[in-house]
């Protein structure tokens, strides 16, 4: 049992250095794409730079998924990788169908993949908060300026 509990922490605090290093990435490359975002603010760039943000985390996810998965494979609890993805892909989302299940000694993997799989979720959620809403106060500021309605 002790073994399962390193592991499991040990694949937790993968996932959050991963999740960690994908924000700050996309933080970083957000903050050097502001520059052009300002200069063209269109609807079209509006939309393929929030499509961008939303396929990174996708991406990032994925990649959290797959840590989770070569592990479940490479230790033989599955018996090919395919169905490992699965797995980890249905736990991580919490939306776990039952249909592949772990051996009942390593039950608490899964469930701790479930529960870093929507503290990650969530950090994303902020993550595209804080975009969507600093594009709205851009196209709000600029709407001020330029027609003077709403300031105060």
């Amino acid at each position: 049992m002790q073994h399962h509990m390193i592991a499991m922490l040990t694949l937790i605090a993968v996932t959050v250095a991963i999740h960690a290093s994908g924000s700050v990435a996309l933080i970083r490359m957000l903050e050097a794409y502001l520059p052009f975002w300002r200069r063209h603010p269109s609807f079209v760039v509006g939309i393929l730079s929030l499509s961008w943000v939303v396929a990174s985390l996708v991406i990032l996810h994925m990649f959290e998924i797959g840590v989770w998965a070569t592990y479940l494979f490479l230790r033989g609890l599955f018996p090919d990788f395919e169905t490992a993805t699965y797995f980890s892909l249905v736990t991580y989302t919490t939306t776990g169908f039952g249909d592949v299940t772990l051996p009942k000694e390593w039950r608490i993997l899964g469930s701790s993949q479930a529960l870093v799989g929507i503290l990650m979720t969530s950090w994303s959620i902020a993550i595209l908060i804080a975009v969507v809403t600093g594009t709205y106060k851009e196209d709000r500021d600029r709407s001020i300026a330029k027609t003077g309605v709403g300031q105060t």
